[in-house]
């Protein structure tokens, strides 16, 4: 599949979602797995993590059923528990929702934090100062993660609420307004939380993801990146120059990501430079600047940086399957690395035609590219 040259698709318009009065809705415990099964199915989609990860029920080993109940929590809420699928090799600082991460009910101390996912320590009852503030028939959907977000779900009402850590909805719709009342004894009461039926809200989520106004990617760590923040533009350019959502071609938009990656290390060190020019000289910082060459310039002494460390990287590990580590290698494993560091060398000696910006980054690698499985082990 050819993209030298194609034009990046127009984003799809975001479907916006009406704030209306809330109408309670049964209680499905079915619907609501089936919802959370197609939003972790899109993320894996959009190469966030591999479907591989998504563990299906009837889990094994399964949640702990009688541990939940001792925890308090009311037959439904156990019963929604053992349905849901779960996200398998993510951390509690990996994003799901607004800075909230994937929870993993099958593991006792998830399980057990889920009473107090904001890490409150509450005393025994709800109305009181410093009480609790999960109800038996609330489920908690998310970890908080590094002082992300909090996702309830109501099993009375149907209704989804999703909590700052520090209090207040984080729900786009709502922008920002607080929970409780000014007659509320219980300061972590999240009882007046604004809410919304759970299907709505998640196919709100899964639309901002489908017309890339949220797109999930690995950057040193698992991120949502959302329109307006660092990095957004550059990545949805990614995903819609690899034909998203239609045509999106998922092996190739990979090597694309990784090649962005490599360049958005290479501009962090250019732009860490000339931070640290500002730092030390700021009268002499316009001409430090210009004597650079421009910033086409320092690209490529990042890139001729780059490339040094990746070639004494190689070389190390090259040295030392020859003179100590010989026995644990194989043939082909040191012609690959004897193979990668000519490679290197001649990117070195072509250096200016690797990428200068965030757009030829994202293109289609060329012969000039640097294979990320040389990188891997260094990025």
């Amino acid at each position: 599949m050819s993209h030298a040259g194609k034009a990046p698709r127009l984003g799809l318009a975001r479907k916006d979602v009406p704030i209306r009065p809330s109408t309670n809705v049964a209680f499905n415990p079915l619907e609501i797995a089936d919802l959370m099964t197609r939003y972790y199915q899109l993320l894996s989609r959009m190469r966030y993590f591999p479907e591989s990860c998504i563990k299906h029920a009837p889990h094994d080993p399964p949640v702990d059923a009688e541990f939940a109940a001792c925890l308090g929590m009311e037959p439904q809420v156990i019963e929604l528990l053992q349905l849901l699928p779960y996200v398998d090799g993510l951390h509690n600082e990996d994003e799901f929702i607004m800075h909230g991460s994937f929870a993993d009910f099958r593991k006792r101390s998830v399980l057990e934090q889920s009473r107090d996912p904001k890490f409150i320590r509450p005393e025994k009852g709800f109305d009181i100062e410093n009480g609790e503030y999960v109800r038996p028939w609330v489920l908690v959907v998310t970890e908080c993660g590094n002082r992300g977000s909090v996702v309830y779900y109501d099993t009375r009402n149907g209704h989804l609420m999703l909590e700052d850590f520090y209090g207040g909805s984080l729900d786009p719709i709502f922008s920002g307004r607080r929970n409780g009342s000014p007659s509320s004894v219980n300061q972590n009461s999240i009882d007046n939380l604004p809410s919304r039926p759970a299907k709505e809200m998640l196919e709100d989520f899964m639309n901002r993801h489908q017309t890339l106004e949220w797109t999930p990617f690995y950057l040193n760590a698992y991120r949502i990146f959302r329109e307006g923040e660092p990095h957004h533009a550059e990545l949805k350019q990614l995903f819609e120059y690899y034909g998203w959502p239609d045509n999106f071609d998922g092996p190739a938009f990979e090597v694309g990501a990784d090649r962005w990656r490599t360049f958005n290390r290479v501009r962090e060190q250019v732009d860490e430079r000339k931070k640290n020019i500002v730092s030390e000289q700021l009268a002499e910082a316009e001409d430090s600047t210009e004597s650079m060459g421009g910033e086409g310039g320092e690209i490529e002494k990042a890139w001729k940086k780059q490339i040094r460390s990746y070639i004494r990287w190689i070389q190390s590990n090259l040295d030392f399957s020859k003179r100590e580590g010989g026995k644990f290698e194989v043939e082909e494993e040191t012609k690959k690395m004897e193979d990668d560091i000519r490679g290197l060398e001649e990117k070195f000696r072509n250096v200016a035609s690797l990428p200068k910006t965030g757009e030829e980054a994202i293109q289609r690698p060329g012969p000039t590219a640097i294979r990320h499985e040389v990188l891997k082990y260094v990025i």
